[in-house]
């Protein structure tokens, strides 16, 4: 509710425009420069001032000349001094105020800056998959309004076995995997855990995955490859040629017009 915080931002304009005013500077404006010499407040103390140094500089010509008593000029000098004080105070006075204006408008700012944060903004775009409270309720600072979860890029957390962890680097591809999704989803290496896990002896990766078309859902578990050597040839048969008995592999060859058994070691399989 920004009633509290919208009041107390006006009444905070309403502190800046009177400073300003007496500063004699209009009461809207964003420009706080004030020449103290040219405020009304010193320009009055600067006459009065000038003014008891005309009459004691008369009356001490006329006591020279004899035509006055001592206690006239006395008086006169005296005058003078409280003038110059004055017009002292006067400068104080507006240094004071312009100290003063300056604290009102750091007032307004922060003022405006409550109001601003009676309204409830995401840092992220996404979507919201929980609401954590209701209309009405009083809530402490910090306290959780919402849960919102992004939708594009996702990030992956993949566990790579340690011996395979000295070939992740930043930046390799990965083909993605989820139930229920149709097709794999591609994404890249964007950070990689400086340490192994030592409970389960694994590399912590995180990639980034292309979400665009919102297909994929945030907190699915998901199957993932990293192509640490997309560029590699390697020699691929149909897995019906791959003969598997006893637990060793083969494949049947052509050597001189005779079909021969030769032992393999096979790797990946992809599709057929």
């Amino acid at each position: 509710d920004p009633t509290d915080a919208r009041l107390r931002a006006d009444q905070a304009v309403a502190a800046l425009q009177q400073a300003r005013v007496r500063l004699g500077l209009p009461a809207e404006g964003t420009d706080d420069r004030v020449v103290p010499e040219q405020t009304s407040l010193v320009a009055q103390a600067r006459a009065v001032l000038e003014d008891a140094r005309l009459t004691r500089d008369r009356l001490a010509g006329l006591w020279k000349e004899g035509a006055i008593a001592r206690a006239q000029l006395d008086t006169a000098e005296a005058s003078l001094a409280v003038a110059e004080g004055r017009y002292q105070d006067a400068l104080e006075e507006v240094r004071t105020r312009q100290a003063l204006l300056l604290q009102r408008r750091s007032e307004l700012e922060l003022a405006r800056q409550h109001l601003a944060d009676t309204s409830v903004r995401s840092p992220i775009d996404g979507a919201v998959s929980e609401r954590r409270t209701s209309v009405g309720e009083f809530l402490a600072a910090g306290a959780p309004v919402a849960t919102i979860v992004k939708l594009h890029p996702l990030r992956l957390r993949l566990a790579v076995p340690e011996r395979e962890a000295g070939g992740i680097r930043a930046g390799q591809r990965v083909m993605v995997t989820v139930e229920g999704a149709l097709g794999q989803a591609r994404g890249r290496v964007a950070r990689i855990s400086p340490a192994i896990t030592e409970q389960s002896r694994t590399l912590l990766v995180e990639a980034e995955v292309d979400n665009e078309g919102g297909g994929l859902r945030p907190g699915a578990f998901a199957r993932a490859d990293i192509v640490v050597a997309g560029d590699l040839r390697v020699v691929t048969v149909p897995a019906s040629a791959l003969v598997s008995f006893a637990g060793i592999e083969k494949v049947l060859t052509v050597q001189q017009n005779r079909a021969v058994e030769v032992r393999v070691q096979t790797g990946r399989r992809h599709g057929d």
